[in-house]
């Protein structure tokens, strides 16, 4: 190849040239531009780079990996992750009550009557000793259970066996078994809980004249799967001086307090055994 050629076509490739535009009307301006190959080159490494930053700013797996990383950091250490992996929540929307067959009914939604009836005195003393348990220990993995006494009004919550912690309660105003729909009766037997539901906003009317009470079934209801009975679960309550009572219309019925701190140990298929003594 000729080296002076070349020399002459790279000097030409690099050098400015006047060039005459034609502006219409008689008009011709001046301009002075680069050869023609070097500018055609400019322009196609131009277009190639702004289709590879265009390309990065919106491809998708960019984002993910941005958003992975931001997601690792903000996650903490290994050991301050404390909470037991049965631990399992469920948030239901309450359903409207009804009372026919088949449809799932909201708590204790079954023709409340307004008498109540009062346990002896002597099992009375039983929620004075209650109140008085040791604060809860630290949650930890583990198999939780719950046993209802209803001879005792008493709700134990056990852990592989070994009692954790007991409650006072309220129980159905008729003793015995459930035998049908609106016979305020607590249902013995084994049974699970089916559903954690946020019961904060759930009000009741206990057909007492006083109309409908905010707030009556406390901050969470766990609803169980009590024989095919409808609207049984343990609860909170808007009249904490009831435990110790047969007070309920078929529910199983714990302070606010300590409603909110069972819930952080219930799950759902959670064992719970009731029985009479």
């Amino acid at each position: 190849m000729n080296t002076q050629y070349v020399k002459d076509f790279v000097k030409d490739l690099f050098t400015l040239r006047t060039v005459w535009i034609d502006k219409g009307s008689g008009k011709w301006a001046i301009k002075r531009r680069f050869h023609p190959v070097l500018r055609t080159t400019f322009w196609v490494l131009a277009v190639i780079v702004g289709a590879g930053i265009y390309s990065s700013l919106n491809n998708p797996e960019h984002s993910v990996a941005v958003a992975d990383t931001s997601t690792v950091a903000a996650l903490p250490e290994p050991e301050e992750l404390t909470p037991p992996p049965v631990k399992r929540e469920e948030l239901v929307i309450p359903l409207k009550a009804s009372s026919k067959r088949g449809e799932i009914l909201l708590p204790s939604e079954m023709n409340p009557e307004t008498d109540r009836i009062i346990a002896p005195s002597a099992l009375n003393k039983n929620l004075t000793s209650l109140e008085k348990a040791p604060a809860m220990p630290q949650i930890t993995a583990g198999k939780y259970s719950v046993d209802v006494n209803k001879s005792t009004y008493t709700l134990t919550l056990y852990r592989d066996g070994e009692v954790v912690k007991e409650y006072p309660i309220a129980i159905g105003k008729n003793p015995g078994d459930k035998q049908r729909i609106g016979d305020h009766r607590t249902p013995t037997g084994n049974f699970k809980v089916v559903s954690i539901e946020n019961a904060s906003g759930w009000s009741h009317d206990f057909r007492d004249g006083k109309g409908k009470i905010k707030g009556a079934y406390g901050p969470w209801f766990l609803r169980l799967d009590a024989k095919g009975w409808k609207g049984i679960g343990i609860h909170g309550t808007h009249d904490p001086d009831s435990r110790g009572t047969m007070a309920t219309e078929g529910c199983i019925r714990l302070s606010n307090e300590d409603i909110a701190e069972l819930k952080q140990y219930a799950y759902k298929n959670m064992p719970v055994t009731i029985r009479e003594n």
